[in-house]
């Protein structure tokens, strides 16, 4: 297992407790608790960044996207360590907003402060179990900064879910783990070779975060933290999205842009996935098959608590991306889908995403000259 990296000190002020309104330690504990240890992964980190590398090549070879900078080497981590890098990431997401609706909180006296407290406390008990949860299903994550402190990316395997999913599915180790390995890769491929996309969903985020913190009103939230349904509390902080309850209409525009780019983020990233996989081995198609059988066989209770935390979502994204992405490469071509990543204006809006054609009306074929710093 990879080593959990060493914090900066100074990258939190010494008072950080006092300036949050999220139990972040509590958060923790739970998290790692609920989380347990799973299933051993009977490889190891070489072989998954072996594995990860060839996958870079594959991408890079279809796609033509060329990367910028070196990619994460890929590590083998165990579900508390991905638990607490999702933590500091979402901690470091809310950051400004929960120092700026605390110090304009300011609870003077015992009964102005323990209000606050239970708030902090049952926020930071349902995002421990959020994810905790999340932390006994997800097999890899590409993990970017996107708000907060600048930080290396990293490209994370989570091992016990790695064992638990491929004895489920029942399929061939190695075929497996070159099929994880291309999705999490494609991510790491991407963000690598397009410059602006951090840039361009960090901003829309950061100006979300940063309406919220100027608009709502320190009573009502606080208010509303104490009467809130927990669930709720669980998919807005699980999210990054600690005060969603109070957007606006102007910022639910901003949304609407971040889940378009996320989804044809996603979309794009799938595509590839079978692209290049229904080349590297003629059983790629019967391990997906699989995969797609066993997130419809889910139980109930996992089916319920997918819903809260937003996970459903995350798979309409992944098909309505994918079919997005699957028809313009059908028509026009891959060089023609990577006019995507010549800028934030040729991402596809909302509607355009039910709408390929149009999408590939607006942005016109490819142009070489326009296109050489992105690809080969």
């Amino acid at each position: 297992m990879s080593e959990r990296p060493a914090e900066d000190p100074g990258a939190r002020p010494a008072d950080d407790s006092v300036t949050r309104i999220v139990d972040w330690g509590l958060a923790e504990r739970i998290a790692a608790a609920l989380a347990g240890q799973g299933p051993a992964w009977s490889g190891g980190e070489a072989e998954l960044r072996a594995e990860s590398e060839r996958a870079a090549r594959l991408v890079r070879r279809y796609t033509g996207l060329k990367p910028r900078f070196v990619l994460p080497a890929a590590e083998l981590v165990d579900r508390a360590e991905w638990a607490r890098v999702n933590l500091s990431s979402f901690r470091d997401m809310s950051g400004e907003v929960e120092r700026a609706l605390a110090e304009r909180m300011q609870p003077t006296g015992r009964t102005g402060a323990v209000p606050r407290a239970i708030a902090g406390a049952a926020t930071g008990a349902e995002l421990g179990l959020a994810v905790g949860y999340l932390a006994q299903r997800v097999i890899g994550q590409y993990d970017v900064a996107l708000i907060g402190p600048a930080r290396a990316p990293r490209l994370l395997f989570v091992a016990p879910n790695l064992a638990a999913a491929r004895q489920r599915l029942g399929v061939d180790r190695d075929l497996f783990l070159s099929w994880i390995a291309l999705h999490e890769t494609t991510h790491a491929v991407q963000f690598a070779a397009v410059p602006w996309l951090r840039e361009h969903l960090g901003s829309i985020a950061t100006e979300l975060f940063e309406g919220a913190a100027v608009e709502v009103h320190p009573r009502e939230l606080l208010a509303r933290l104490t009467r809130l349904n927990p669930r709720e509390l669980v998919r807005s902080v699980a999210a990054g999205e600690l005060v969603s309850m109070f957007w606006n209409e102007s910022q639910r525009r901003l949304i609407d842009r971040l889940m378009a780019t996320m989804t044809m983020i996603e979309g794009y990233a799938e595509h590839v996935m079978d692209a290049v996989g229904d080349e590297l081995d003629p059983g790629y198609a019967e391990l997906r098959a699989r995969m797609d059988r066993d997130r419809e066989r889910r139980g109930l209770l996992d089916s319920v608590v997918s819903k809260l935390l937003g996970l459903e979502m995350k798979m309409a994204q992944y098909r309505r991306g994918k079919a997005f992405v699957d028809e313009v490469v059908r028509t026009a071509g891959i060089r023609t889908m990577n006019q995507v990543w010549t800028g934030p204006a040729a991402v596809p809006t909302a509607e355009e995403l039910d709408s390929p054609e149009a999408w590939i009306t607006r942005v016109g074929s490819p142009r070489g000259p326009r296109l050489l710093s992105i690809f080969r």
